[in-house]
C-alpha cells in the first residue's frame, strides 16, 4: 500500500511536469552538460536553432544555467553569439547573471546541490526560414570554471499585444 501510494504521487508529480513544460510558445529548449572537471574559457557551446516558420516571428532568447554550491562566485558573465538575423553576421552579447545575493544565498530555483537561473538576453527575428546557431563561451577568469553544471538556451515565439 505504502509503495502504490509512493508511485502515484511520484506519478502525479511527472504529469504536473510534463504539462507544465509543454509550452506551445518554446520553439527550441535545450541544455548541455558542462564536464565535471570544469568548463574551459575556450570550450564554446553550440546550440543549433531550426527555424521553420515561413512568416518572420520575432523570437526571444533566453540563457539558462544550473549551478552547485560549490560555484565559487556571486555571478556569471556569458559571451552569447548569434546569427538569428542573417546568417552569416554574428552579434555577440555580454551577458551577467546573478547567481547569488550579497549574502552568498543562492538566487535560483534549487534542489539539493544544484539552482537553476535564467536570464531574458534578447529579442530577434530572422529574416527568413533556416538553421541558426547560438553559441555560449564564460567571460570569467578562470581558466576553468568550476562549479557549473549545464548551461541551457531557450527560444519562445514573442507575443505582442495590440
Amino acid at each position: 500500500m505504502k509503495n502504490l501510494l509512493r508511485n502515484s504521487l511520484f506519478g502525479l508529480l511527472i504529469a504536473c511536469m510534463a504539462v507544465a513544460c509543454n509550452d506551445k510558445n518554446t520553439v527550441y529548449h535545450s541544455y548541455q552538460s558542462l564536464p565535471d572537471g570544469g568548463w574551459g574559457k575556450s570550450d564554446t557551446l553550440s546550440f543549433q536553432i531550426p527555424v521553420t516558420d515561413s512568416v518572420p516571428t520575432t523570437f526571444r532568447l533566453f540563457a539558462e544555467v544550473r549551478n552547485r554550491t560549490d560555484y565559487p562566485y556571486h555571478d556569471l558573465h556569458l559571451f552569447i553569439s548569434q546569427n538569428m538575423l542573417d546568417s552569416m553576421v554574428w552579434h555577440t552579447d555580454t551577458i551577467a547573471i546573478t547567481l547569488a545575493d550579497s549574502s552568498g544565498r543562492w538566487t535560483g530555483k534549487g534542489w539539493g546541490s544544484i539552482y537553476q537561473s535564467e536570464i531574458f538576453v534578447k529579442s530577434v527575428r530572422p529574416l527568413h526560414p533556416g538553421n541558426y546557431t547560438i553559441k555560449v563561451m564564460h567571460g570569467m577568469k578562470d581558466k576553468s570554471l568550476q562549479g557549473m553544471n549545464d548551461v541551457g538556451i531557450r527560444v519562445e515565439k514573442q507575443h505582442i499585444e495590440n
